[in-house]
């Protein structure tokens, strides 16, 4: 149609049959006395000659095919939005939890595929922000320390042949935009990574602030990276709860996990992380109602997901299960023959597979470098999902796990120092109000010898291994690993856990570099650094 368009627009211009009629400022077509498109006045009645000039029907042809051209493309190539969560773990309904209600997320899983045992590849934001925006292990391309390379005199850069998603979005014609935090561990130019959005030089935090743009902004198909609400920000949770018209869960309703004591600031803090969950399904529904009052929805392919789990104490930053596992929803209203609504999957996934299965859900290539796989491919499978800690902000440490259908490996290589040793969060309570933080009281009960030793054990010496019975343990407080009836558990988790770090060239197993760790002290006060890395540092 397009040619046929184009053929007769052209051949009635340049016939000079006066027949294309030129529209003038308010959009009608010039009859008598009206204003040509380079500004000067024009009449019908003037000679053809000079009414003749191909270049402005060229002109305004290529603004009208180009117009059509993306409309249909709009209509025809999905958009991809990941609706971004923070620090959050999956204790919705949805998810088989009875103390809250969420009908906005329980209702995209009801139109898509929730995925039950979907992981984190790190417990902690930027990494696993680096890891899912390349579809690459953060160990395997060097972006395994919790904010690295943000300084001048540390900088990081991706391997030679690793891109970003939004990157091979942009290459394939699409638009993009990051609505929530970069928050990556390398170095790059942000206006190749967005089309919409901030400047680098309007991003000063080494934090990695909220970015900006709307699917309002673009006229193309877009890859979107839409923020909302997750466990961060609760000091006034119930008063937020309350004033969208629900009811806060309270601190004795809640369950208190195994591995915590059972004390009001442990209760207060499990309580505002469901309170969190009530904020965040209220935002979803914001986000699914833009979507459908823009006319997006049918042809828009969204996924929900949390970077890693809850900020509990044992639970961000550390690799077990409770900040390892995530929601992750996958909803796709215009290719239900390959997202199946009202689909519950049970099988292993980890959450960098969303680079892979956006640009496969969107019809492009997935790269040969990356790890991450299509969820959606006949044949995904996955016989272990694997994780990583390294450094968490000022705590220095090197943790691997892997995590099966029904048993979890953990291996901690820093035997020298306590899986928790006064990480950034205990310092911001030390700073804050002592009394009111469930950091700095557990810790004092296991000074005082008042914890179970599963609780008591993240203070005190360090094990080498550690196996979890997920089943038969969620909470993870019997460790397994000296146990003879496990042994072949264990061999064979620690061989897929060595083959692992072979594969990778495990970045984390090599000493830091000065400007490394010249960083960490730039970064974090002088007392903030309690790693066996800075004894005697001046």
């Amino acid at each position: 149609m397009w040619r046929v368009l184009w053929s007769r627009t052209l051949d009635a211009e340049l016939s000079g049959s006066g027949t294309l009629n030129r529209p003038n400022r308010r959009g009608r077509a010039c009859r008598g006395p009206c204003w040509l498109a380079d500004g000067r006045a024009g009449d019908d009645n003037a000679p053809a000659r000079a009414r003749r000039r191909p270049h402005v029907a060229v002109f305004v042809l290529f603004a009208l095919l180009a117009g059509m051209a993306a409309a249909e493309e709009r209509t025809t190539r999905p958009n991809v939005l990941w609706i971004d969560i923070d620090d959050q773990s999956p204790w919705y309904s949805s998810y088989g939890n009875d103390l809250v209600e969420t009908p906005n997320i329980d209702a995209l899983a009801r139109e898509g595929v929730l995925f039950e045992r979907a992981y984190a590849p790190t417990p902690i934001c930027s990494p696993t922000r680096s890891s899912f925006i390349t579809g690459s292990y953060a160990i395997r391309i060097g972006v395994h320390d919790h904010r690295s390379g943000r300084v001048p005199g540390h900088r990081i850069h991706l391997p030679e042949g690793v891109v970003t998603v939004p990157e091979l979005f942009r290459a394939a014609g699409y638009e993009t935009y990051n609505a929530s935090k970069d928050d990556y561990n390398f170095t790059y130019d942000r206006s190749k990574l967005y089309t919409v959005g901030p400047t680098p030089t309007e991003i000063p935090s080494y934090k990695g602030p909220q970015g900006g743009g709307h699917w309002r902004d673009v006229s193309r198909p877009f890859f979107g990276q839409r923020k909302v609400a997750g466990g961060k920000g609760v000091a006034n949770i119930d008063a937020e709860v309350a004033a969208l018209g629900l009811t806060p869960v309270r601190p004795e309703e809640v369950r208190v996990p195994a591995q915590y004591p059972d004390i009001p600031e442990v209760r207060r803090h499990v309580a505002n992380h469901y309170n969190s969950l009530l904020r965040t399904d209220h935002q979803v529904g914001k986000v699914v109602a833009e979507l459908k009052a823009d006319g997006l929805w049918e042809n828009t392919v969204i996924m929900l997901y949390s970077d890693h789990g809850s900020d509990l104490p044992r639970s961000k930053e550390f690799n077990y299960d409770e900040g390892l596992r995530i929601p992750f929803i996958v909803v796709a209203p215009g290719m239900t023959d390959v997202v199946k609504p009202g689909t519950r999957r049970d099988d292993l996934v980890s959450l960098m597979d969303i680079a892979a299965t956006s640009l496969a859900l969107a019809g492009l290539d997935v790269p040969a470098f990356m790890d991450a796989k299509n969820v959606f491919d006949p044949d995904y499978h996955r016989d272990y999902v694997f994780t990583s800690t390294d450094r968490s902000a000022n705590m220095i440490d090197r943790v691997r796990s892997v995590v099966g259908p029904r048993f979890h490996y953990i291996r901690n290589f820093l035997l020298d120092r306590p899986l928790i040793n006064w990480g950034h969060r205990e310092m911001v309570a030390l700073a804050r109000n002592q009394e009111d933080s469930s950091f700095l009281k557990i810790r004092r009960l296991a000074e005082a010898g008042k914890l179970t030793p599963a609780q008591a054990a993240p203070y005190g010496p360090r094990v080498a291994e550690e196996l979890y019975d997920l089943e038969n343990d969620p909470d993870e407080v019997v460790n397994l690993a000296d146990d003879p009836d496990y042994a072949a558990v264990l061999d064979a988790m620690r061989e897929a856990l060595a083959g692992w770090i072979e594969d990778t060239d495990d970045k984390g197993q090599y000493p830091r570099s000065q400007a490394a760790m010249d960083e960490i002290r730039e970064l974090y006060p002088a007392d903030w650094l309690r790693s066996p890395e800075f004894r005697g540092a001046d």
